[in-house]
């Protein structure tokens, strides 16, 4: 009996040992699969190629959230393209030979063919570059030559935030004379833009509404209000021969506020469409001046002022508007149903007076006749449908203080526009649609020999990247 107890417990030694090592050797074995499974340092230290990219970015280079190229976190760039196709059916003032109505010219052409670029240097350092070519392949209206628009550069500003209170822009920039003078040319709820948003750059002093300058703004009450104040080159003085040279005169002044009552506006431009993204109700006022100096030759050379040092009027014009931005359904970034619409006001006297042959007073601005402006515009757009429909009234009244013989010569004659029409959206929001605009164009004073109402029909389509 102890026999079989003593064998019993040297066997059950001897399993335990047996199991013992076959333990550790598969111990053994299990580290030396791990040691074999793991990489080297230098294999730690090299990353894993990226999954192949159809287009692959530059080492440096990532792609933001709105498509910018960033170079570094307060370091990227913006790249667009615009184009809008126009054909246009307007009607002429001239009767025909027979007293019947004027006929069309028609006219295929490139309203507004774009290339701009925006973007960051460092922190609050930013800067905004555009190329326009205008009118490309536009009639002249007396030799039909198709217009060979050279491009131009139209903004090209530099800008630093000090503060939310304070930007500082210098550059050739946007001048901030309308409401609607201020909306981006992809959001407009007609066509285009106004017809009077060209009544305080009549003087030919500027390129397309911009000048070059300085121009600080800023904004308070949690962004809405905003406040803008420029200095710009304006109309330059020549020069006294044997006195002094040109350009001996005050720059342009320009000024605006703007206060919004629900979503804020801190855009360089402010929306005409929103398209359902932005719920908008504001007002804004604007105020332009410049005067030139008076013992200084006037600035036109008509005949019978050619040369001649004399009184001076100064140029001002005053602007005001109320505007609304109403998403039915909500704002939406996604987008939704909108009605939107506008009312413009504006004075604009460039200080001439008498006519221009024969002016008791040149004035500053002298092709910017004494006159009163009104614009009322509204439109409605259907998200789904991806539809919108718009009116608009806009009318310029040359002051009655010049004759009726000057006021049919002006070179901006009193007139009334109506228009309508509709969008058709083939992308989402604005990125390709289509326009049909019909316009009626009322001649206030027109002569006995030409129509006194005409016609006008625009087709558009536009297609924009940003």
């Amino acid at each position: 009996m102890q026999r079989i107890t003593f064998l019993s417990r040297s066997l059950s030694k001897g399993k335990i040992r047996l199991v013992q090592q076959a333990a550790l050797t598969a111990l053994i074995c299990a580290f030396a699969a791990t040691a074999l499974a793991q990489p080297t340092p230098a294999e730690q230290q090299a990353p894993k190629p990226p999954a192949p990219r159809e287009s692959p970015l530059p080492a440096v280079a990532q792609l933001g959230p709105a498509r910018e190229i960033k170079l570094a976190p307060d370091t990227w760039f913006r790249f667009g393209a615009q184009v809008q196709a126009w054909f246009k059916a307007a009607q002429d003032r001239i009767r025909q030979l027979d007293g019947s109505d004027g006929s069309y010219a028609y006219d295929f052409y490139c309203r507004r063919c774009r290339f701009f670029a925006t973007g960051s240097v460092i922190k609050n350092v930013y800067f905004n570059v555009l190329f326009e070519s205008s009118n490309v392949g536009r009639a002249a209206p007396t030799d039909g030559a198709k217009t060979n628009s050279i491009p131009q550069i139209l903004d090209a500003y530099g800008q630093v935030k000090f503060h939310s209170a304070f930007w500082l822009s210098g550059g050739s920039i946007l001048m901030p004379l309308t409401r609607n003078g201020l909306q981006p040319t992809t959001t407009y709820v007609s066509v285009d833009n106004a017809n009077i948003d060209t009544t305080p750059v009549g003087q030919a002093n500027s390129n397309v509404l911009r000048d070059l300058g300085f121009q600080a703004n800023g904004f308070f009450l949690d962004d809405h209000l905003e406040y803008r104040v420029g200095m710009f080159q304006g109309t330059r003085q020549a020069a006294i021969p044997g006195v002094q040279t040109a350009s001996h005169n005050a720059p342009r002044f320009v000024a605006m506020v703007s206060a919004n009552f629900w979503d804020t506006e801190t855009g360089y431009v402010n929306g005409g469409h929103y398209f359902g993204a932005k719920k908008v109700l504001g007002v804004m006022g604007n105020f332009d001046y410049q005067i030139l100096r008076h013992d200084a030759p006037a600035t036109t050379p008509f005949p019978a002022t050619a040369g001649l040092a004399q009184d001076k009027n100064p140029y001002y014009g005053i602007s005001g508007a109320a505007f609304i931005n109403y998403p039915l359904n909500g704002a939406n970034p996604r987008g939704g149903d909108e009605i939107v619409g506008l009312l413009q006001f504006g004075y604009y006297d460039g200080g001439l007076r008498g006519n221009l042959t024969a002016p008791t007073n040149f004035g500053s601005y002298p092709l910017v006749l004494k006159q009163t402006n009104y614009l009322a515009e509204v439109g409605y757009y259907n998200h789904g449908l991806r539809l919108s429909f718009f009116g608009k009234f806009e009318a310029r009244k040359i002051s009655e203080d010049y004759d009726l013989a000057f006021r049919q010569a002006a070179p901006t004659p009193s007139q009334v526009w109506i228009a309508g029409g509709l969008k058709y959206y083939v992308g989402p929001a604005n990125f390709m649609n289509f326009t049909l605009q019909y316009e009626r164009v009322n001649n206030t004073d027109a002569p006995s020999n030409e129509q006194r109402g005409t016609n006008n029909i625009t087709f558009q389509m536009q297609t924009i990247l940003y």
